[in-house]
């Protein structure tokens, strides 16, 4: 997949430094509506990918609630299911019949990951009860962030594959 690369800097400051802008957006909603929320968001299958928890680690990060489990074992894991050829949609909540099962990455009723390099999926997710509690003015911004950080994901990426951490892309 060829697409536009952005070439100031450092690939993963910018990617951090989105991520930290967008925490910013959604960080007051989350406190105010995910606590009570009936549709979350946080659930299994989840939206953690093994190269979320990659940049986590490679950072000096570590998950230490996770105890002695491999940090990327449920990432592997549900990337695994995401993939297979009876993949389904990420669920929500609303009209699931199964008891839900929060993330392994949360602990105490926050992701563990950095707030500056939180999973890419769930940081690029905005949920039903974003778009029906905030206005435009509001959603606008993030989706201009979102798609910020879309540019930055790739870039980051292209440059772990460009270091030699990463096969090339086939054309």
């Amino acid at each position: 997949m060829k697409g536009k690369r952005r070439t100031r800097g450092n690939p993963l400051s910018d990617y951090r430094r989105i991520q930290r802008e967008i925490r910013a957006l959604f960080d007051p909603f989350t406190a105010k509506h995910c606590p009570g929320c009936t549709t979350p968001c946080c659930i299994k299958p989840t939206r953690v990918t093994p190269m979320d928890v990659a940049l986590a680690i490679g950072t000096g990060h570590t998950f230490p609630h996770l105890g002695d489990m491999d940090p990327y074992a449920p990432a592997v894991s549900y990337a695994g299911n995401r993939l297979s050829e009876n993949a389904v949609t990420l669920p929500m909540a609303a009209g699931d019949t199964a008891p839900m099962e929060s993330c392994e990455y949360l602990h105490k009723g926050r992701c563990t990951f950095p707030d500056d390099l939180r999973p890419f999926g769930c940081t690029t997710y905005v949920c039903g009860p974003m778009y029906a509690h905030l206005p435009e003015a509001q959603i606008k911004p993030i989706r201009r962030l979102t798609k910020q950080l879309e540019e930055a994901h790739v870039a980051v990426l292209h440059a772990m594959r460009d270091a030699g951490r990463m096969p090339p892309e086939e054309d």
